[in-house]
């Protein structure tokens, strides 16, 4: 019986298992299946609503292109906007519309004023001038003209949600910005009725269950089921424009739905940020007119459009509310994302009708799952009780009455378990009765076991003797303590060590046998064996015959069957005359480091000499180097000076050329005297400049400002520096007079600035600078050229310094570094700058003038 009630609350657990099991999977599955369906259903609605925003949005580009074509004709305007405005069948879509030019594109007034058209009561347009009126606080500041400045041509801007201050109507605008010559110069609009689209969401789910909403791009109500347009204007409008975030926190249902529009507005924010066409500094302008919690979805509006990276509508979220305020029941939500408008359309289903259908199919599958069960438990009583139940009480039966026949006669009846049990309980009382008979022999065989161990005590006895003279006679400490610290087993020189009988030591503590410090040492290690279960070794001094003898302890587990630690066993070596014949190896070892220590003291004086003469020969290298290289340098320099002439001259001719062309032009009377004159001065500036470097040349020495030689070498390089698009700037006293040559300084000047302006730089940098310092310390002009360039790699610097300081000439730096220092007792230095600081390297041209 216990069995059947088992069997019976296991079926039960089936059935009420499988019944929830189906109906989740069932509820699943039409969850997704009407999910699916709202896919559908939404993409069909987003489509057709964006065939309407495609309308409005060629629209709006064909007033934006009549704008620009005819911006200087206001009366064809007049003319042509309205028609554009007036299609036919949709006159309560399209409110009205215009151009509005940008205030700052037009010198005239006139072109400055609005062209705005809104439908009357009776639907006709007319033109609306409230704007062009001076009190008007100016149409562009308004929040659908401002961001339209940063959208492409042809490309449509849909403001937010909002009721025009003059026709009082909630409406939405649809704005293309005109461009003319790559100039903004206004913006063309299109007003669309929010009313309009209330009708379109309310009509675009008829005959199916369920209803559709949509958010503007900053979350406020489009449309949604229950606010009437019909209702008095000023309450409908304050129901219309409400944001979504207000609305939930009156509907607190819709708060997961609030919740999963802020995080889809979040990743649409971050996602504008990660590749964005402008940064927040240059939309400052226009988002600062918008309110704070408005800025950073405008900011990512615009850069999302720059980059036009929503083409068709998306799905963005799918949301289950418990209780929908129209239905007052659970909902399936999904939301979609208009490109263009960035309207989030959301629609809303209920699945009140999904968990009726699994309700019914559950109940209907769990009757016919009891009546199967049922029927198979009865069929599962009657089996079990003719296959085991009653084969197996007549076995217990058997079994109480001592009837074995019973139990052969089951077992050669049955081959399945029930007969196995039975041969087994057979055999099983065959096998006792084999036991009861070997008992006897048992007893007999235990009596000659007893008369073997008595044999090998007397044997163990006899070795146990033979032991203790092995251990006797040995010549080392040994003895055995048991984990609770007692003495077990001593020889004889362990008790001539103690002073004491060997009766007076067994069973005694250590600590009572032996020295303190000794028995202290002793009890360390014996803890560490037991621990560690492992053998250890280690030296100790002892005092034997009033003598310190210094003995190699060795200490090991004894185990028992269970491999438990039950003594510690110790044999210790005397190593006394080892030890002295230790100390005596010891002290020659010193020596012998001693004397290798000496050894090593005067390798490293060989060192240091090769060291020096490695040096030596360095800088007689460098010497040679710099000798040789320097007539090198000197006809080198002999050979750059038609070159600097030409680079300096060259400009000039070709500006002369083109002011001689100039001059032919202005006597025909294609050129402004201003223009002429104004290149006539710039040209005798640079021949004046000229001038100074050519006429100052000779061998003498002569006093020299350096100050006024480099801002005319700037000046003259001037042209080639604008051509690279390089900024130079110099840093010095206001005069800074040496005596010395001329063409020695204008040399070493042109050569570090021409080196930085031609190697510094990649073709392609932007912000190229350079700054040139001028320096005097004492007797010391320093010349430093800083420069924010491409750098200098590590090998390549470390390269540079080891030629210039050999003396090598591979260079226009190294060649530099060698006149320098032979013509001027001079250095040159290179120096890699901080990534840090303004500029990347740093060439600096010591010179003594003593």
């Amino acid at each position: 019986m216990k069995f059947m009630f088992i069997q019976l609350l296991v079926a039960a657990i089936i059935i009420m298992t499988s019944v929830w099991f189906l109906k989740s999977i069932e509820t699943h599955r039409l969850i997704d299946n009407q999910q699916s369906l709202n896919i559908k259903t939404g993409k069909a609605i987003t489509a057709t609503l964006q065939q309407k925003t495609n309308r409005i949005e060629n629209l709006a580009v064909s007033i934006s292109a009549l704008g620009e074509l005819y911006r200087d004709t206001p009366t064809l305007l007049d003319g042509s906007i309205p028609a554009l405005l007036n299609p036919l069948g949709h006159e309560d879509v399209i409110l009205g519309g215009g151009i509005w030019p940008d205030p700052n594109a037009f010198d005239n007034d006139i072109r400055k004023y609005s062209h705005f058209w809104a439908r009357s009561e009776s639907g006709q347009l007319v033109k609306i001038d409230d704007y062009n009126e001076q009190k008007s606080p100016g149409y562009h500041n308004e929040s659908w003209y401002a961001p339209s400045k940063y959208f492409p041509t042809d490309t449509t801007y849909w403001s937010k949600s909002y009721v025009d201050p003059f026709t009082q109507i909630p409406m939405v605008t649809a704005s293309v910005p005109m461009w003319s010559n790559h100039q903004f110069i206004g913006v063309s609009t299109v007003d669309i009725a929010l009313a309009n689209l209330h009708n379109f969401f309310k009509t675009a789910l008829t005959g199916q269950r369920g209803y559709v909403f949509a958010l503007d791009q900053q979350n406020r109500l489009l449309s949604y089921p229950d606010i009437a347009l019909n209702a008095p204007e000023d309450i409908a409008t304050k129901e219309l424009l409400l944001p979504f975030a207000d609305f939930a926190e009156l509907n607190g249902s819709f708060k997961p739905l609030q919740q999963k529009v802020e995080q889809i507005d979040a990743e649409f924010i971050q996602q504008a940020e990660i590749d964005k066409a402008y940064t927040t500094e240059q939309l400052i302008k226009v988002t600062e007119k918008f309110p704070s919690h408005e800025q950073a979805k405008l900011t990512a509006i615009i850069n999302q459009n720059a980059k036009q990276k929503l083409v068709t509508a998306q799905l963005i979220g799918t949301v289950e509310l418990k209780d929908d305020p129209v239905f007052n029941e659970p909902v399936i939500v999904t939301l979609f994302l208009m490109p263009g408008t960035y309207w989030k359309v959301i629609l809303v289903t209920p699945i009140t009708a999904i968990e009726a259908s699994v309700e019914s199919m559950t109940e209907s599958i769990g009757l016919y799952l009891v009546a199967i069960q049922i029927f198979a438990l009865m069929l599962l009583f009657i089996v079990q009780n003719k296959l085991f139940i009653n084969p197996i009480t007549r076995m217990v039966n058997a079994l109480n009455n001592s009837n074995s026949a019973m139990i052969e006669l089951e077992s050669n009846g049955r081959t399945d378990e029930i007969g196995l049990l039975a041969k087994a309980f057979s055999s099983r009382t065959q096998q006792l009765e084999i036991a009861l008979s070997s008992l006897d022999a048992t007893n007999l065989a235990l009596e000659n076991q007893l008369e073997v161990q008595q044999l090998a005590q007397t044997d163990l006895k006899e070795s146990k003797e033979q032991l203790n003279l092995i251990l006797n006679s040995a010549h080392n400490l040994i003895f055995i303590k048991s984990v609770e610290g007692e003495l077990t087993l001593v020889n004889d020189q362990f008790c001539q060590v103690a002073g004491l009988q060997r009766n007076d030591i067994l069973g005694v503590k250590v600590h009572l046998v032996l020295p303190s410090e000794v028995s202290r040492i002793n009890n360390d290690y014996d803890k560490q064996v037991i621990e560690n279960k492992q053998e250890l070794s280690y030296e100790q001094k002892i005092k034997k015959d009033r003598e310190l003898h210094t003995y190699l302890v060795t200490k090991f587990p004894i185990l028992d069957s269970q491999q438990q630690v039950v003594s510690v066993g110790t044999i210790a070596f005397d190593i006394s005359e080892t030890k002295s014949i230790e100390l005596e190896n010891k002290a020659q070892f010193e020596k012998l480091i001693q004397d290798n220590n000496d050894s090593t003291a005067i390798i490293k004086k060989l060192k240091q000499a090769n060291l020096q003469l490695k040096n030596e020969s360095i800088q007689t290298r460098s010497q040679l180097n710099k000798e040789i290289n320097y007539e090198k340098v000197i006809l080198d320099n002999q050979a750059l000076y038609p070159n600097l002439i030409a680079s300096l001259v060259k400009p000039i001719f070709r500006e002369q050329d083109e002011l001689a062309a100039n001059a032919y032009r202005f006597s025909n009377g294609d050129l402004d005297f201003t223009d002429i004159s104004q290149e006539l001065a710039q040209q005798t500036e640079r021949l004046r400049h000229l001038e100074y470097l050519l006429s100052a040349q000779g061998s003498s020495a002569k006093p020299i400002d350096l100050v006024q030689l480099l801002e005319h070498i700037t000046a003259l390089l001037q042209p080639k520096l604008a051509e690279l698009n390089i900024v130079i700037e110099s840093q010095t006293d206001k005069r800074l007079i040496v005596d010395g040559i001329h063409w020695h300084y204008l040399l070493m000047l042109y050569r570090i600035v021409s080196n930085t302006v031609t190697d510094a730089f990649e073709f392609h940098q932007k912000n190229k600078r350079i700054k040139v310092v001028l320096q005097k310390h004492n007797n010391d002009i320093e010349i430093t050229v800083y420069d924010n360039g491409k750098g200098l790699p590590t090998a390549l610097l470390d390269q540079l310094q080891q030629q210039i300081l050999e003396n090598e000439v591979s260079g226009s730096l190294t060649t530099l570094s060698v006149w320098l220092k032979s013509e001027f007792n001079g250095k040159l230095q290179i120096t890699t700058l901080a990534v840090e600081e303004q500029y990347t390297t740093a060439v600096s041209c010591a010179v003594s003038i003593s």
